[in-house]
């Protein structure tokens, strides 16, 4: 196998996805196993990684109500780059505690293994990529730092950005964050003020105005982190966040108010990409 060949296989992964629904379970399994590997860890056994898979679900993953970690651990051996062992049939019934139960351990194929010691910064330009294709740039650094690939290699984009988006987002909420007001400029250029994709580019949502969101540096993690949405341009926040210090004053207190709308109604939030964000986002309810 040669690199351009594994970069390949890496950007097409198949994953369950299907009409914008996100399915990160792969992309972070091998997050996860790159950092293994970066930390000298090629044998994983998944009593290892079932907990740490399950919190990265958790914390990155779409809302849902149970999470199980057997089915990346196993499926993505049908990628061509994963093995485990004792052999576990995909098309079987299996769980997580029959992984368990079998001591199940999952690895880079040797040819993978290869390639990544062969090509020193191999293992950290596959991440990079995993990262752009199937998390938004709010992701990248904090998961960076989860998977313990957290070094001074900075975040390299690979998806080509339409470099007006965030000039006319800005444009259209008038220099202010949409949830909490917040304005400020030096010399005419906004500070501290990003657009956020309401339906993330990962899922293929466009770069115009009514898929943005002009929002204040925080606020634009804490959308993208699911802690809050907007329903009909009313902001909704998670039951399941928590926080101290400003926490209430920044978040919560605004639960169930208005956005400061747009200059146009043209601009407003398109409803199919809030409920996008609603579905594939907002934290509705905790994980087990």
């Amino acid at each position: 196998m040669h690199k351009e060949t594994l970069i390949n296989k890496i950007e097409n992964i198949r994953t369950a996805s299907n009409n914008g629904v996100r399915a990160p379970h792969k992309p972070l399994l091998l997050l996860y196993a790159l950092g293994c590997y970066h930390q000298g860890r090629t044998s994983i056994p998944f009593k290892e990684a079932h907990p740490k898979l399950k919190y990265l679900l958790k914390e990155y993953g779409r809302p849902v109500k149970q999470i199980q970690t057997s089915n990346p651990f196993v499926r993505l051996k049908n990628d061509g780059i994963w093995e485990i062992a004792p052999y576990v049939n995909h098309t079987s019934n299996f769980s997580d505690q029959k992984l368990l139960r079998n001591q199940t351990h999952g690895s880079f194929t040797p040819e993978v293994l290869n390639l990544l010691d062969m090509h020193q910064d191999l293992h950290i330009t596959i991440a990079m990529i995993i990262l752009d294709l199937h998390f938004p740039e709010t992701y990248h650094e904090e998961l960076l730092e989860e998977i313990g690939l957290a070094i001074n290699y900075g975040i390299r984009m690979f998806r080509k950005r339409n470099s007006t988006f965030r000039k006319r987002v800005l444009q259209a909420y008038e220099d202010q964050c949409a949830v909490c007001g917040f304005h400020a400029s030096i010399h005419n250029k906004s500070i501290g003020l990003e657009a956020a994709h309401i339906k993330w580019h990962q899922a293929y949502g466009p770069d115009t105005e009514s898929n943005g969101l002009a929002l204040c540096s925080l606020h634009h993690r804490l959308f993208d982190k699911g802690i809050f949405t907007i329903d009909q341009d009313v902001i909704w926040i998670s039951p399941v966040a928590k926080g101290g210090g400003m926490f209430k004053q920044m978040v919560t207190d605004f639960h169930r108010c208005k956005i400061h709308k747009p200059q146009s109604s043209l601009y407003l939030p398109n409803p199919d990409f809030t409920a996008w964000h609603v579905q594939e986002v907002f934290k509705q309810y905790e994980a087990k």
